[in-house]
C-alpha cells in the first residue's frame, strides 16, 4: 500500500518562506552595495540567492520594490537604534543618538549611496526616502515642541529647527560616508564629528 506523502507543517513552510525572502533581500543588498542600483539585474539577484525568476515574484513586483524594502529596512534600524534614550546629561543623549546613526549608516553607506541615486530619477524611491526621513523630524519635532514648552530652548521654530538638524546629519552621512567627500586630505574621525555635530545641535537649540 502506497504510502501517502507527508505534509509539512504549516509553521515550517512559513519558515522556510521567510528565509527564502531574507536571502533574495540579502543577495539583493550586496549587489545593490557593489554594483549599484543600474547595474543590477534581477537575473543577478536571483542567482546570488539561489533562486528562480519566479520565485523572486513570489515576494517582490520588481526591482524597485525589493529596492524600498530594503531602504526601509536600514533607515528603520538608523531609526531605533538613535532612539535609544541612554542616562545622562542631555549632551551625552543627543551624542548618543547621533552617534547610533552615524554609526549604522557607515554599516550602510553603500546601499545608502545608491539610495540617493535612485531617488534622483524613481519617484516611488524619492517618495518612500522622504517619508522615512520625516520619522526622524517628527520625532524631533515632538521633543522641540515639548522644551520649548519648557523654557529650555532659544527662540526657534520646532518644526524648521527639526528639519534642518535632520539634513544636516544626514547629509553629512551621505557627503562624507557614503560619497568620501571631506575639505581634509586626512580621514575624519567619527567620535569627533559625532561631538562637533552635536556641539553645533545643542549650541543651536537650548539655552
Amino acid at each position: 500500500m502506497a504510502k501517502t506523502p507527508r505534509k509539512e507543517p504549516r509553521a515550517d513552510k512559513k519558515a522556510m518562506a521567510a528565509e527564502t525572502r531574507s536571502a533574495i533581500l540579502r543577495a539583493a543588498q550586496k549587489l545593490f552595495s557593489t554594483k549599484g542600483f543600474f547595474d543590477t539585474t534581477i537575473a543577478d539577484i536571483v542567482d546570488k540567492a539561489g533562486v528562480s525568476r519566479g520565485t523572486f515574484y513570489l515576494y517582490f513586483k520588481d526591482r524597485e520594490q525589493i529596492f524600498a524594502t530594503l531602504l526601509s529596512q536600514a533607515v528603520d534600524e538608523m531609526f531605533s537604534l538613535s532612539a535609544s534614550r541612554p542616562t545622562g546629561s542631555r549632551q551625552t543623549r543627543i551624542e548618543s543618538a547621533n552617534r547610533a546613526y552615524l554609526e549604522t549608516f557607515k554599516r550602510h553607506r553603500a546601499f545608502m549611496r545608491s539610495a540617493l541615486q535612485v531617488a534622483t530619477f524613481d519617484a516611488g524611491v524619492a517618495k518612500a526616502l522622504s517619508e522615512l526621513r520625516g520619522k526622524f523630524i517628527d520625532r524631533i519635532r515632538t521633543h522641540l515642541e515639548r522644551s520649548v514648552a519648557r523654557g529650555e530652548c532659544h527662540d526657534i521654530d520646532p518644526a524648521i529647527t527639526s528639519f534642518l538638524l535632520v539634513i544636516m546629519v544626514e547629509f553629512t552621512a551621505y557627503s562624507w560616508l557614503s560619497f568620501g567627500w571631506q575639505p581634509d586630505k586626512d580621514d575624519f574621525d567619527l567620535d569627533k564629528v559625532v561631538k562637533e555635530a552635536s556641539a553645533l545641535w545643542s549650541r543651536a537649540v537650548y539655552k
